[in-house]
């Protein structure tokens, strides 16, 4: 046996895979775009792991930021419905089809070539029709609904909520990007929400952004409120979602009473390794500062998680979501100077 091909077989193979799972990453994202605009979308935000690119102001900004568990999102802005309707098949079907583009090209490739490049090739192909059939074929990767089980809940007739709701979810992140705040969305955008819908997997997440709504206006006892109905409720809701209102509601436990059996009975280990996975989130930081100067009472720890909110704030691409925050951590500060912290 002669070792020295093997290794360098096994090596090329290794630098393959991960080359091509990087390439298809980037392109998935890419057909998502190229699609979405071909369907009358406009282009919001770009994103690889950590690397984003967002358009503020009419110029592309590169911003640091992260987003649990997704590795890329191409966001954008979809056209006005027309009659309950907009496009919604090429915008998700975008990625898989450059998967497949791609996969039909290593293929192509290790058809022409030979030796260590065919074997590149034809474990690119691998790769890249593996990745194309995990997001066509509807499955929830890690809880997360992947592109073809979205269109699955779209293309269900009388349906009509969870177009309206997808529609919504795109367009309010398109706003909160070019810096519109929650509280000055439409209240239609919300009022069709019923209890009965709010555990529709794609419905819940638009009761979501109606409390971050209300959390905007500071009208905190009807936020908190939909929260604890929220989480009653929709129990199918993505935990991503649940976790999220979970923070909220510590939150305004920290504002309130900031009673210590209460905050024990809320901040779960579970939640912890959320907050943590999470931390780089305006949001968070915002949390933990009221954790810190609220409950603790540590001045040192107040003091780092408000640079960390700060630094959040800088890198986030979502501007329509800094005043809101901003306005929270003030309200922290005056309850702390009511308590004398």
């Amino acid at each position: 046996m002669n070792w020295t091909n093997l290794l360098l077989e096994v090596g090329v193979a290794i630098v393959a895979l991960f080359a091509a799972y990087q390439l298809n990453l980037i392109l998935h994202e890419a057909g998502h775009l190229l699609m979405g605009k071909l369907s009358g979308y406009s282009f919001v935000s770009f994103r690889v792991y950590h690397i984003m690119f967002a358009k503020e102001n009419g110029k592309l900004m590169r911003k640091n930021y992260n987003v649990v568990g997704t590795a890329g999102q191409a966001l954008m802005s979809p056209p006005e419905m027309k009659n309950g309707a907009f496009p919604t098949v090429l915008y998700n079907l975008g990625g898989c089809l450059m998967d497949f583009l791609l996969g039909a090209l290593f293929v192509w490739l290790s058809w022409r070539l030979s030796g260590l490049w065919a074997i590149a090739f034809s474990l690119g192909a691998a790769v890249s029709i593996l990745m194309g059939l995990l997001n066509v074929i509807p499955l929830k990767v890690g809880g997360v609904p992947n592109d073809g089980y979205n269109l699955f809940l779209l293309g269900r007739k009388g349906n009509a909520a969870m177009r309206h709701a997808f529609w919504v979810q795109l367009r309010a992140n398109a706003l909160q990007t070019s810096g519109v705040r929650p509280r000055d969305f439409p209240s239609a955008w919300f009022e069709w929400v019923t209890p009965d819908l709010i555990n529709d997997p794609m419905v819940a997440p638009v009761a979501v952004l109606h409390y971050a709504c209300l959390l905007d206006k500071l009208e905190l006892d009807k936020a908190r409120d939909l929260a604890v109905s929220i989480l009653d409720t929709a129990d199918k809701m993505l935990d991503v979602h649940k976790n999220e209102l979970r923070c909220e509601l510590l939150f305004h436990e920290l504002i309130g009473e900031c009673r210590a059996e209460a905050l024990d009975r809320l901040y779960t280990q579970a939640l912890k390794d959320y907050i943590h996975a999470t931390a780089a989130y305006i949001a968070r930081q915002r949390l933990l500062y009221a954790y810190a100067r609220l409950f603790l009472q540590d001045s040192a720890k107040a003091e780092a998680h408000l640079a960390l909110f700060r630094k959040s704030c800088e890198t986030s691409a979502s501007l329509g979501e800094i005043p809101g925050e901003e306005a929270l951590v003030a309200l922290v500060d005056r309850i702390a100077g009511l308590k004398g912290a």
